[in-house]
């Protein structure tokens, strides 16, 4: 029965698609972050707003008071929200980091490996040709000796 081999070529490059993948993870989860802080930021300054408005009209019927102050008090509830989301979105952009940076370890693990097995091969191959230069030196003086 013959052996499974993988060559190292092929499951450094299998590791390379892994890094890229865990990488193209990464820029939604940033880009929801800050589509969240955005949101959370806007729902701030509308709250705000509504409230300015409402201070600003001077006399109002108690019941548009009451609606000012509650569609205010949503805003600020629904800017709490997204400001939750936005941290959770960072700690899974974090958790995704995390898997990057051992995809990248894992692909660099497998490059030094690599670049170990070309020293040994080079080092293996200078001993051969220094070993056929030797030999050829002796036939060459073998020859000489010999006319």
């Amino acid at each position: 029965m013959k052996r499974f081999r993988f060559s190292l070529q092929r499951v450094l490059e299998y590791r390379r698609q892994q890094e890229d993948l865990e990488s193209g993870r990464l820029a939604p989860l940033a880009a929801e972050r800050v589509r969240l802080e955005r949101q959370a930021e806007g729902q701030g300054v509308e709250s705000r707003e509504v409230r300015a408005a409402c201070a600003a009209a001077g006399a109002l019927p108690a019941f548009m008071v009451r609606q000012a102050f509650d569609a205010a008090a949503g805003l600020l509830r629904a800017r709490e929200r997204s400001l939750d989301l936005a941290q959770q979105a960072e700690q899974r952009r974090l958790q995704q980091l995390e898997v990057v940076m051992e995809a990248r370890r894992r692909v660099r693990l497998l490059e030094l490996l690599r670049h170990k097995r070309k020293l040994r091969h080079g080092r293996a191959a200078d001993q051969e040709l220094e070993a056929i230069a030797g030999e050829l030196h002796l036939a060459k003086l073998r020859r000489e000796s010999a006319k």
